[in-house]
Parts: C-alpha cells; sequence; structure tokens
C-alpha cells in the first residue's frame, strides 16, 4: 500500500471533487450571510470558546465565509490565520482536522493573497504531518498541496526548504514531494541555472546523503542538481540566467533537465547526483557513523549509552563530521532522550546540554525533535532526569536561534501538562523581549496565544499555586515589548479575558 505521505503530487491537482472530499461541510457555504463582517466577528470568537463544537461551528463559519465574502477575509487576514493555526494543534483531532481543512479552503480562494501567511502556515501543518492521527496527516498533507496549488511558487518553495529540513523523516518525505511538485510546475526550464535551482541542490543533495533511505530527498537532489547545473535555454522568471566558469566537466551536465526527471524511477542516477551535489565522507568518517548508528539503535542499554558516549566524544574531536551529518544522526539520538531506561535517558540529556554549546547552529535543522525530546522530559518523576532535562532547556535557550525557539515552544507547550507546561511558560517569557526586537510577528503569532489560553481560564492540565505567577510574568513581558497593541488584541478577546488582564496589569 502507498504511503499517504507519498502520494501528495497526485493528489494535488485542482478539481471541484476532490475539494468536495477534503473540505467537508461545504456544501452549505451558498447560505450568504447577510452581515459578513458580523459573521467573522463571531466566528473568531466561536474559536476563542472552551466548547470544541462551538470551535467546529466557528470553522465552518470561515469555510462559508471564504467562499462568498472573501473580501472580508481579506480585512483580518493575520487575525484569522493566527486563529486558525492555533486550532490545528488543539488537542481534539476532530478540531484540529477542521481547521487544517479551513486553510485549505483559504487556499483555493484566496491563492497568492495567503503568500504572507505561507511560513507559519507551512511550518504548522508539517509538524502535524509527523505526529497525528492518520486521518489529521492526511489532511495536513493535502492542504499543503493546495497551498502549493496556489500561492507564489517561491514562496512555497522557500518555506519548504526552511521548514522541511527541521522535522522528522515523515516531514523531511512530504516536504520533498511538494518540492518536486514545484519544479514540475514551474518548469525545469525556467529554474535551470538560477539561483532557485542552485539552492533546492543544496538542501536536497544534503538531505539525500544524510537520509539514506528516504528516496523522496534523493530523487529531489537528481532533479534540482542537474537543473543547477544546466545552462537554462530562455529566460528565468525572476532570477537571472547563471552559468557555470568553474571550467569542470562531468558527464551528467550534459543531460537535459527533462531527462534527468524522467530518469527518476530507474535509481542509475541517485548514487551519482548525491556524489556531485555533497562531498560524501571518507571512508573511515563513514565507518565511525556508521559505529555510533549501530551504537544508539542496539538493544541493551549499556551498548546504547556506548553510543551517546561515543557522540559526546566525536562532538569534541571532530565536531564538523557531526555538523554535517546532523539530521542523520539525530534521527537515532532523539530516540536516546527518551529512552526507556533511565539512565541512558539521563546520559544523552547531559550530553545534548554539552554539545548544544559545541554545535550552536549546527543544531538548527533538528531544533524540533530537540525540544520535543527535552519538554517531554521535564515531568519526570526522577528527579535526575528532571534536573538534565532543565539544564538542556537553558544551554538551548543560550546557544541555539531563540525565534526558532520560541515558535517550538509555543507548539510544544499545547501538548504539554504540569510541572513542564509552566516551565516552556517561564522560558517563553524570556524569549519575548529579545525575539521581539527581530520579529515582533512571531511574538504575536507564538507568545500571545499562549497567554490567551491562561486567561481564557482553558482546563490547562496543571494544578499549581505558581500558575497565576506565570501567567503574570508572560503578561507583564508582552506588556513591555507590544505596549497599547496588547490593550488593541485583548479588545476582541471576551470580558473575563480582559478583566483578567487589566488585574494582571494593573491598568
Amino acid at each position: 500500500m502507498a504511503d499517504p505521505l507519498l502520494t501528495v503530487t497526485s493528489q494535488t491537482a485542482p478539481g471541484a471533487k476532490r475539494r468536495e472530499e477534503l473540505l467537508r461541510g461545504r456544501g452549505q457555504k451558498d447560505r450568504a450571510s447577510s452581515d459578513p463582517q458580523q459573521s467573522l466577528q463571531e466566528a473568531v470568537s466561536l474559536l476563542g470558546s472552551d466548547d470544541w463544537e462551538l470551535k467546529e461551528k466557528g470553522l465552518f463559519s470561515i469555510q462559508h465565509l471564504a467562499g462568498s465574502h472573501s473580501e472580508v477575509l481579506l480585512c483580518r487576514l493575520r487575525e484569522v490565520c493566527l486563529a486558525l493555526t492555533s486550532e490545528v494543534t488543539n488537542l481534539r483531532s476532530k478540531v484540529s482536522y477542521s481547521a487544517i481543512v479551513t486553510l485549505g479552503e483559504l487556499f483555493v480562494t484566496l491563492k497568492k493573497d495567503m503568500d504572507s501567511e505561507v511560513d507559519e502556515v507551512a511550518r504548522v501543518l508539517l509538524q502535524m504531518v509527523s505526529n497525528s492521527p492518520e486521518f489529521v496527516q492526511k489532511a495536513a498533507s493535502q492542504t499543503l498541496g493546495i497551498m502549493v496549488e496556489n500561492v507564489t511558487p517561491a514562496r512555497a518553495m522557500t518555506a519548504l526548504m526552511d521548514m522541511g529540513v527541521k522535522g522528522h523523516a515523515p516531514v523531511r518525505q512530504c516536504a520533498a514531494q511538494l518540492l518536486l511538485s514545484l519544479m514540475q510546475r514551474i518548469g525545469v526550464t525556467k529554474l535551470a541555472g538560477t539561483a532557485w535551482a542552485e539552492r533546492l541542490a543544496h538542501v536536497a543533495g544534503k538531505l539525500a546523503q544524510d537520509c539514506h533511505k528516504d528516496t523522496s530527498w534523493q530523487h529531489c537532489a537528481v532533479s534540482s542538481e542537474g537543473m543547477a547545473n544546466q545552462k537554462a535555454e530562455g529566460p528565468s522568471v525572476k532570477e537571472p540566467v547563471k552559468e557555470r566558469n568553474d571550467g569542470s566537466k562531468k558527464p551528467q551536465a550534459t543531460l537535459s533537465s527533462s531527462k534527468r526527471v524522467k530518469s527518476l524511477s530507474d535509481g542509475h542516477l541517485l548514487h551519482r547526483a548525491k556524489a556531485q551535489v555533497t562531498s560524501p565522507p571518507a571512508v573511515e568518517e563513514t565507518e565511525l557513523l556508521q559505529k555510533l548508528y549501530h551504537l544508539l539503535e542496539a538493544k541493551g542499554f549499556q551498548t546504547r549509552m556506548e553510543g551517546v558516549e561515543l557522540l559526546q566524544d566525536l562532538c569534541r574531536t571532530n565536531p564538523q563530521l557531526i555538523s554535517t551529518n546532523i539530521v542523520q544522526i539525530f534521527d537515532y539520538f532523539v530516540l536516546r532522550i527518551s529512552d526507556s531506561h533511565k539512565k541512558v535517558k539521563q546520559r544523552a540529556l547531559d550530553v545534548l546540554a554539552e554539545i548544544t554549546g559545541a554545535l550552536k547552529d549546527a543544531l538548527n535543522p533538528v531544533i524540533i525533535g530537540l525540544v520535543e525530546g527535552i519538554t517531554k522530559n521535564l515531568n519526570s518523576k526522577d528527579a535526575r532526569v528532571r534536573g538534565a532535562a532543565v539544564k538542556a532547556l537553558e544551554e538551548s535557550i543560550a546557544h541555539l536561534d531563540q525565534v526558532s525557539l520560541l515558535k517550538e515552544f509555543s507548539y510544544q507547550w499545547n501538548h504539554l501538562s504540569g510541572q513542564a507546561l509552566l516551565d516552556v511558560t517561564e522560558r517563553i517569557t524570556v524569549l519575548v523581549q529579545w525575539v521581539h526586537a527581530r520579529s515582533p510577528a512571531v511574538v504575536q503569532r507564538d507568545a500571545l496565544p499562549v497567554l490567551w489560553s491562561f486567561l481564557e481560564n482553558k482546563a490547562l492540565p496543571v494544578r499549581s499555586a505558581n500558575v497565576r505567577t506565570v501567567a503574570t510574568k508572560l503578561a507583564s513581558a508582552l506588556y513591555k515589548v507590544m505596549g497599547t497593541q496588547l490593550k488593541k488584541c485583548a479588545a476582541s478577546k471576551p470580558a473575563h479575558v480582559r478583566e483578567s488582564l487589566s488585574k494582571m496589569l494593573g491598568w
């Protein structure tokens, strides 16, 4: 049976039949509202409700407005998309599914007007591809396909290259298929020789090497590497044609891009493409990496511990080898952060805290798995494991990209409980001021919903006298950077939320 994540290309062709299957409840949208502005306000308010059925009603209302009064959505597009992406991660899978479907509807109707929202939507949907019920994964994959069809290709391509390299294997597979679809949509002639093709070759080639079992990225590497090397036959859509000046001669460079794409299925070019796009490690290094993988996935806990120790040693003696192969290494290592044996888990977290300072930005491609692994251990009943997780958390804030961290903390927050929920909230508070200086939109999109969840008195899975203290610190940090804009954002919230915020901040 074909993997549903690998059928994106065949399922993304536009057509009423497919959209009818995906966008359930769509048949009611012809009942255009006599007051669409009021309908949108009511829909947004329903999304803030504690009742999942009311959330569903709000989501269907937005779908209907997209089909009949899209101009109303355009006026408040950022607010609507923030509300929808927040519900994509809802713990009730039915609400998550409906939010994903609604985003697909917006891409169908608003098309390139959704360009500004592509980065965040792609990030959230790719995360759902990795760790969700099968029907939610399929919906996320299909909505990503709809996105690729309807927005500006360059926007989609940038988002997929940025986000696709940071996820687990299913995420990378899905991103690879979507990139292949984009290549075919744009056309190899227009892409050939451009900076886009060069960047695709770099990203896809690296992942083809890092993920030797992931043929999707290998296919992508073949296509993009060929286009990067080929001189374009006509002018590029957005980028000037660039000729290679190094004088090197490569046998495959004489093949046309169309022939390269056509030859993907036979697999004969895969190995050679990998070798051309990225230099393979030396034989000794390859053997060392294979030894590391073997130890990290061994059955005996003592052997797995040896693998953790070997990784620590390699980070000290050969950090370049680890940095170059970071994605594949972490596919194995993140399993040890969640190891069933407490000693292995604790040691893995200790090593992670140490190597984070050494590797720094090299860890950005694996930041999703890293944050997920750390936060899952914050509620450990073993004090040593929890202590190691807290230390790893602090090291990540000190050395990794803080904008990316805030995004991942916000996403993981929706899946946490107990002390871990408060721990992550405190780290979000720490990051707010620094991230706002670089990207105010990220703070509004990712940190602000955490505050609203506290103030809306939702049934948070945590019992602690520190809840109000933690929420007040977050509110104060947000008010410090947002000022009166925080009041404006609160204006659309229920009265009890505004009242609670006012008491916290002494307004």
